[in-house]
């Protein structure tokens, strides 16, 4: 006897065993049916393991009618619960077109099942409820923190090809680089050679230096516990970016270190004020060199210092950790030279030279309303456009480089 090659449509998935008894459409939405969950009783289909309500409850919101839906909204975050992680400052007026006001939703009765054609699943275990689908990411979180992700990605490359980072000054480990740093910089190095074959081989090392840092004792030396904070910040970078996720985990000691350290590394910060007079360099260049030495360590040191407590913020918020309420400085007092022309100075003559000839703004307190109002395109570093993106928003950071004749 021949086979019968003829292809034939898979079954049509049949009604929960509650509706097929009460003789009602049944919407077929599963874990559990609509009917089912309003009247807080068992939903069981055909062929399929039967599970608990409460179970289903514990990841599913309840709507007790469909008129009401725009209330379950409020279980997600809104946007304005988005920037309160990683807000750094008063914002402009941002106009947010919620997607929940253009949406009908069908009663069961009305709604076509878009799987009816697809065989049922074996099992809950790997099923996504589909009356609880995740949010997206907002719009607004996505425009203002992506450009910042996309510059850390690229972190420990800068470290290993340009010695520097947006808050590390290239000439700060010129002639001494503490060991905790010389390890993180030898782990970006192997970092940027890293694939399937030998990322396991990778990875074992990485912990190792991870370890050793762990273990040892806090530095007391300015260079040495700022180098300290800085390995910690390439480790954290190397393991969230890095997509493994048996790393994940223990990235939260590293995150506890690195807020313990800064918090040790406040005591050894000046922070300029913007009322304050702006110090006139001395003539002699041996003056001028210390004032220079001087200004790397600290204007890495504030640096540092601002970004430990931004991407702890925005980790606390992917991590879905409750943000305190946001005072728009990110519950210190900060302050920074936001100059890419005192930045960028590689000798102190260069930087005695754009003291003298070239604006620098003092954010303080992350108002950065001096800086948009006076300052040129080229003023602004990375580490400033960082932030600034975050502040306003990549399209108006992108208008506001264009109307001075720069781009971002």
């Amino acid at each position: 006897m021949l086979l019968n090659t003829e292809t034939k449509a898979p079954p049509r998935r049949k009604s929960c065993e509650a509706c097929k008894i009460a003789k009602r459409r049944c919407d077929l939405a599963v874990p559990a049916c609509s009917r089912c969950m309003q009247r807080n009783i068992p939903c069981m289909y055909p062929g399929r393991l039967p599970q608990s309500y409460s179970e289903i409850m514990d990841t599913t919101p309840i709507v007790d009618n469909y008129e009401s839906f725009d209330d379950t909204t409020a279980l997600y975050p809104s946007d304005a619960d988005l920037m309160a992680a990683i807000n750094i400052g008063p914002l402009h007026p941002v106009v947010v077109h919620s997607p929940f006001r253009y949406i009908t939703i069908l009663p069961p009765d009305q709604r076509v099942d878009l799987y009816e054609h697809y065989p049922p699943l074996n099992g809950f275990e790997l099923a996504m409820p589909r009356t609880n689908p995740p949010k997206p990411l907002s719009g607004v979180f996505a425009s203002r923190i992506q450009f910042a992700v996309d510059v850390l990605k690229d972190i420990p490359k800068m470290m290993v090809t340009e010695t520097q980072a947006p808050w590390c000054h290239r000439q700060l480990y010129k002639n001494n680089m503490p060991k905790e740093m010389q390890d993180a910089f030898t782990c970006c190095s192997l970092y940027m050679t890293k694939n399937e074959i030998n990322a396991p081989v990778l990875m074992s090392i990485f912990d190792s230096r991870i370890n050793d840092l762990l273990s040892s004792s806090q530095p007391t030396k300015p260079l040495e516990l700022l180098a300290r904070i800085h390995a910690l910040i390439l480790y954290l970078i190397m393991r969230l970016f890095d997509g493994n996720t048996r790393s994940q985990p223990s990235s939260q000691c590293l995150f506890d270190v690195l807020e313990t350290s800064v918090q040790s590394l406040l005591s050894c910060i000046h922070l300029p004020h913007p009322s304050e007079t702006l110090e006139l360099l001395p003539i002699s260049m041996d003056p001028v060199m210390n004032f220079w030495n001087s200004w790397i360590f600290q204007e890495s040191a504030r640096r540092t210092v601002m970004m430990v407590f931004y991407f702890v913020s925005i980790h606390n918020f992917v991590q879905g950790r409750p943000a305190p309420v946001c005072d728009g400085k990110l519950g210190l007092e900060l302050a920074w030279y936001q100059s890419a022309h005192l930045w960028n100075a590689q000798s102190a003559f260069d930087f005695a030279v754009a003291w003298t000839e070239n604006l620098h703004f003092i954010v303080y307190n992350a108002d950065f309303s001096g800086l948009l109002q006076d300052a040129k395109p080229d003023d602004v570093d990375l580490f400033g456009r960082m932030l600034l993106v975050t502040k306003i928003g990549i399209d108006e950071t992108k208008a506001w480089f264009y109307s001075r004749g720069g781009s971002l």
